[in-house]
């Protein structure tokens, strides 16, 4: 949904080399009421935004589900990050200071801190650096007009845009995803100097969005047949305690580069 949005899926195309990739099938729940009646349902998955060099290299993730305006300024940013990196004396030194800068300030105020975009700064004979470019969080509000808060829906109608981008709910998730997400994300890349996705991804969907991509059941197992009778029912893998909610895919955006 978010991303057949006509804004994001622009705002993605210009600044960036989209790849969606799958890591794991979405499962599919079937309940049969008999005499014919049947309801097929996907269970709701999960996303991951990477942010990648060209190489690579994780620059940053964005875990879960945002709505559309918090996921367009937090690309936006992203996508800074990585047009300073080229211009840093030491592009993995200057990663690790930004994850450490942006894990404290969540930490201290529930904010990251915002990037300072400027377009020419690359250009510019000054040593670039995270005191260079981040700023206290909510410091572009403050060139900003003050505008009214929107009111959430709380039961949308999938089919019309502007009721999504309203819905109460994305709009809680990305809250979560700010606040709780965000701090263990960059105190998983410091850890992780350099790392690619194959190298977090596991541990992202497990301890960032809880949900083990490894288990089959997806932390299901121990409700499901916990004080299910016929045992001998029970696959030998299905008592397997983890978070209960699955996940899907994950998207990875590559900055686009110019060539001269």
């Amino acid at each position: 949904m978010l991303f057949s949005d006509e804004k994001v899926a622009n705002d993605i195309n210009d600044k960036f080399e989209p790849v969606w990739v799958s890591v794991r099938e979405v499962p599919i729940v079937t309940i049969d009421f008999g005499n014919g009646r049947k309801l097929t349902r996907t269970l709701h998955g999960n996303v991951a935004t990477y942010v990648l060099t060209a190489d690579g290299t994780i620059v940053d993730i964005l875990p879960g589900l945002y709505e559309r305006d918090e996921y367009l300024k937090q690309l936006d940013s992203l996508f800074w990050v990585h047009h300073y990196l080229p211009s840093t004396r030491d592009p993995k030194a200057f990663l690790a200071d930004y994850h450490h800068a942006q894990f404290e300030s969540i930490k201290t105020s529930g904010k990251a801190m915002e990037v300072r975009p400027f377009a020419d700064m690359s250009k510019i004979a000054i040593e670039i650096s995270i005191k260079t470019i981040l700023r206290p969080p909510g410091w572009q509000s403050g060139f900003r007009p003050a505008s009214k808060p929107a009111e959430l829906v709380e039961h949308p109608d999938f089919s019309k845009p502007g009721e999504l981008a309203h819905w109460q709910k994305l709009h809680e998730d990305t809250e979560v995803n700010e606040k709780e997400r965000r701090g263990p994300v960059h105190a998983m890349l410091l850890a992780h100097p350099g790392a690619k996705p194959n190298d977090v991804t596991k541990q992202l969907y497990r301890e960032v969005l809880h949900a083990d991509i490894d288990d089959p059941y997806l932390g299901l197992g121990e409700t499901l047949f916990r004080d299910y009778p016929f045992t001998e029912d029970i696959p030998a893998e299905s008592i397997k305690t983890a978070s209960p909610k699955p996940v899907g895919r994950f998207v990875s955006h590559s900055p686009k580069v110019d060539h001269h």
